[in-house]
């Protein structure tokens, strides 16, 4: 007993130790992305309601409708209870779950390869992969860390015969993120390679039915409160636009990057959003070549179940815990993300610890491992810089995939912040030749630089005549147009830029007969003005400063 209390206090004060080292400089990045919605911005989360967590989506924000994670949201609750609203907080719990997961792979590796070498290298090669950093640093990756958790305890107690527990186990790990939902799966697959083949698959009838049990009361539980067991296609990927044929050839591609950042995690980026991985049609090779290369190792898997079942259930799991958020089957609101890998990866750290104890000498062994820990702890830390901030995240997804829409329009806004005007101009230019933006968004961009640098408004001409180019006569670019005269004393134009804008509006605005308004006053044309005041005040009927305005022209006019 003092042996096993040993090696589990070693295991722990290695994972701690591990996690530390690669994930310390991200402790006091800021919220970036979906932390956003889920934490700084989610009243949810503001108080600890776990039935309220249960019977609500995961978030009221509707760019992540269809989901349902309750044991997650209620997590985040604990930390905003003891943390506030402070990222730092989030983030060490991030760590923490990191650091639990890192010593259930010692014991399920352990317990699998029958090899306390090769469990300890596979938890230190899950620990420290480079590709977790948006698991672990995005705070949102919870759902990832959780459903991890609970699903490798959930494994480790269905092994040692503790069905009742695995299945409550499992039903966390469903409540923490959907695509747990491959456990019974993998369970088969566990017994069918490396226990006693479908004799014992049979013998387990009961223990089997118990999980599917509780994977169909979680479907009823989910279709109760969320209405739906699928991403609704306003959601998915590429608003569902792509056809069941696109989004299977795209998957070729897709898995070409997995590997490669499985094997070679050099560059992440934390969020693949539309032209990231073109849209792949039958005659993309490349495409064909992922798929072709997906269809080999899975095939290989089979075989080698038969002659080294470790090797075969690890290379299968891989593609097995994959598999919900594949696309394959059904399109979801990402086609990849760095963060679907982080259980996926269990197969490749099995895989890399059977390599590594079968390397020839104890000194080539010490060699690789270091040599692989130094490497993999550099690139962590360099990758946690990426979430620093906009200006590095979205910087580094223009640099990995320069078509990257939202990589192009982030970094733009990002360079607008920073005051670097025309760099913004061109990162804007360059996500509207990737997909042509709508006339109403570039009137929105071309009025943020302008109100970020008045005097110099007009160096968002070119965006407004893009959007002229779409919609000649389009309000909201001529009301742009106006605000940047005006803020340049160009009265005239202003005065007829406005008259265009509330011309070809579809119906009144007030914010916008209140700005031509003091166009009006500029140009001494003061019963204009205390007219297009009036129109506003019918529209804003409450609004002190408008009435505040016709009050002091009407004193002017008695004045007189």
């Amino acid at each position: 007993m003092d042996f096993v209390v040993s090696c589990r206090l070693r295991v722990f004060a290695f994972s701690l130790i591990a996690v530390a080292v690669c994930y310390a400089n991200s402790i006091s990045n800021p919220f970036l992305q979906d932390d956003l919605i889920m934490v700084s911005g989610n009243e949810q989360i503001r108080h600890v309601a776990p039935l309220h967590f249960l019977t609500s989506a995961y978030a009221q924000d509707q760019r992540l409708g269809g989901l349902y994670r309750p044991l997650t949201v209620l997590s985040l609750s604990f930390d905003y209870a003891v943390w506030g609203n402070q990222p730092a907080g989030f983030r060490i719990t991030n760590l923490f779950l990191h650091i639990v997961n890192g010593c259930l792979v010692f014991a399920l590796a352990n317990m699998l390869l029958g090899s306390a070498a090769a469990a300890w290298a596979a938890a230190a090669v899950y620990l420290v992969h480079p590709v977790h950093t948006e698991a672990v640093v995005g705070i949102v990756g919870r759902s990832e860390l959780l459903g991890a958790l609970c699903f490798f305890t959930a494994w480790w107690l269905f092994r040692k015969g503790y069905t009742l527990s695995s299945c409550a186990a499992f039903l966390m790990a469903l409540l923490s993120k959907e695509n747990a939902i491959t456990f019974p799966a993998v369970m088969a697959l566990d017994a069918l390679c490396l226990g006693g083949g479908l004799r014992d698959l049979f013998r387990q009838w009961r223990r089997f039915l118990a999980l599917a049990g509780t994977a169909l009361a979680y479907l009823g539980l989910r279709l109760w409160v969320i209405g739906g067991l699928v991403i609704p296609k306003a959601i998915q990927y590429a608003h569902g636009s792509l056809s069941s044929l696109e989004r299977i050839m795209t998957t070729g591609r897709v898995f070409l990057e997995y590997f490669k950042l499985v094997l070679a995690p050099v560059n992440v980026v934390g969020v693949y959003e539309f032209y990231s991985i073109p849209t792949a049609g039958l005659r993309d090779w490349v495409a064909w070549t992922g798929l072709i290369l997906v269809a080999a190792i899975i095939v290989l898997g089979v075989i080698l179940a038969r002659i080294r079942p470790t090797v075969g259930f690890a290379i299968l799991f891989f593609f097995l815990a994959l598999l919900p958020v594949s696309n394959w089957f059904i399109p979801i609101g990402a086609i990849m993300g760095e963060r679907f890998l982080y259980t996926p990866l269990f197969g490749a750290a099995l895989l890399a610890g059977l390599l590594w104890t079968n390397l020839p000498t104890r000194r080539i062994q010490q060699v690789v491992a270091a040599g692989a820990l130094i490497t993999a702890v550099c690139l962590c830390v360099a990758h946690n810089r990426i979430w620093q901030d906009d200006f590095s995240f979205y910087g580094n997804m223009v640099r990995v995939f320069p078509n990257n829409v939202s990589g192009r329009l982030g970094y733009g806004y990002a360079m607008l912040d920073r005051g670097r005007i025309p760099e913004a101009i061109k990162e804007f230019d360059a996500a509207h030749r990737i997909l042509p933006m709508t006339p109403e968004f570039l009137a929105d961009v071309a009025g943020a630089i302008a109100r970020k640098d008045p005097p110099h408004c007009d160096q968002a001409q070119p965006l407004l005549n893009e959007a002229f180019n779409e919609e000649p006569h389009h309000w909201q670019s001529y009301w742009m147009l106006a605000n940047c005269a005006a803020a340049q004393h160009r009265w005239e134009s202003a005065d007829e830029s406005y008259r265009m804008a509330s011309l070809y509006s579809p119906s009144s605005n007030a914010d916008l007969l209140f700005s031509w308004g003091l166009t009006l006053e500029a140009l001494n044309r003061k019963q204009q003005a205390v007219e297009a005041y009036e129109r506003a005040l019918l529209l804003k009927p409450d609004d002190g400063e408008i009435r505040r305005r016709i009050e002091l022209l009407e004193r002017e006019s008695d004045a007189l």
